[in-house]
Formats: structure tokens, sequence, C-alpha cells
């Protein structure tokens, strides 16, 4: 989860050719949602359309979004000098250069996969719940991560209605699987929010991410495979 930012798409700016010699990269700009935006409101900020809105993010429904979403507002294009040829090299290498950085963000998604697997059956098996070692926060920064409650956190997540694959793919990530990882932007908890509910026990801290999953992306799967492809969520 981050806040307003412009991200410079260099892969999806390598597609378009205009006339002999020229191609165009494009830059989109995001907006993190604040308390009482509507749609409406963000589409006549940025000079933009609802539907326009809708599309560029993929909603399932214009009336529902939250505080904290980041949104796609606007693409701006601009026009680069170059031959069809150079225009060609330059999209093939763009190309390859996204194919190795999936590659590597699923070899690492793998590896913290198995990684928290390994972790949570050693907190299973342990009969006297113990605090967990420093985890780093997803924004960088380490806390001491303690077990609120009965049980590991692991457990009490579970419990609370988590799953293991959003434990393995967002929470250890985001922040170890540690309740009390806060990061230096000031984000917190096991799903790294700035929501009162990152503040809560564990059983409030996995509701209100199980709740996040399903309102932002339909259901937990689709949160996850999000995380896993961008990396945040």
């Amino acid at each position: 989860m981050n806040k307003v930012k412009e991200t410079a798409l260099t892969v999806a700016g390598l597609t378009a050719v205009f006339g002999a010699g020229q191609t165009a990269i494009h830059a989109a700009t995001t907006y993190t949602v604040e308390g009482g935006d509507t749609l409406s409101d963000i589409a006549t900020k940025f000079n933009t359309t609802v539907a326009d809105l809708v599309q560029a993010n993929n909603l399932k429904d214009a009336n529902l979004i939250i505080k904290d979403q980041n949104l796609v507002v606007s693409e701006d294009a601009s026009e680069v000098a170059t031959s069809e040829a150079t225009a060609s090299e330059l999209a093939a290498q763009a190309a390859d250069d996204a194919t190795s950085s999936l590659a590597a963000a699923s070899e690492a998604a793998a590896s913290s996969a198995a990684a928290s697997e390994a972790a949570a059956s050693s907190a299973a098996s342990s009969a006297t719940p113990k605090a967990a070692s420093a985890a780093p926060a997803s924004n960088g920064g380490s806390v001491q991560a303690t077990a609120a409650g009965s049980g590991s956190v692991y457990e009490q997540f579970i419990a609370a209605g988590g799953t293991a694959a959003l434990w393995q793919y967002v929470v250890m990530p985001e922040s170890g699987g540690n309740p009390n990882a806060t990061s230096p932007n000031g984000y917190h908890g096991l799903g790294q929010t700035k929501n009162a509910w990152g503040y809560g026990s564990v059983a409030q801290q996995t509701a209100g991410m199980v709740g996040y999953a399903t309102s932002r992306y339909g259901s937990i799967d689709a949160a996850i495979s999000f995380r896993l492809s961008h990396g945040w969520w």
C-alpha cells in the first residue's frame, strides 16, 4: 500500500509507434483515496471520467472505494523521435526485462512461502508460545514481534478466519508475521496498514485483512495474486 506517486511504466510505454521513426513512453499517475472521496470527486480533480477510472482500475462497483486505496487516475504520453528499428529493439528489450523481473518475483515469492511454512510448522509444534524474532516491516525497519493472546500468532490468525495462503503470501512478506511491526512510513501490523484494525489484536487484524482483501479484490485468492504480481497490496 503506497501514497500518491508517479510511476514510469516503461514496459507498458514501449507499445505504440506513431508514424515513421516515433515511439511513445507512457507514465501513469496514481492517487490514494482519502476519507470521504468518491469516484466522481476524483474524476473531477484529475479531469477524467468515472467510467475511465472504473476501466483503468478494474473496479467491480463504481460506488465502492476505500480509504488508502490506490487508483490509476491519468496517463500522460510524450513522443520520442527514433527509428522504427530502434523502437522495436527497445520494445524487445523491455519485454525481456519484464520477463526477467517476473521470474525473479516468482522465485522470491516461492522462497518466502517455503520459509513461512517452516516457521509456521515450528510455531505450531511448540508447547509454549514464544515471541517471534525481530521481523522487518514491508516498508523497512524492524521491531520485536510478540504473540498476543493464547497460542502463536499464526494459530490466532488461522483461528480468526485467516488462511494459510494469506499468511504465506501476504502476512510474511508484509510484516514477517509480527503483529506489532511498524514501517518508517507508519504502516502497522500483520498486513501493514494505517487503518485502525492494524493496531488491534491478532484476531482484529486478521478480520481487517480478510475484509480488506474481499472488499478491494473480491476474494482472498485475488488479493494474493495481486500481491505476488505487484509486490504490494
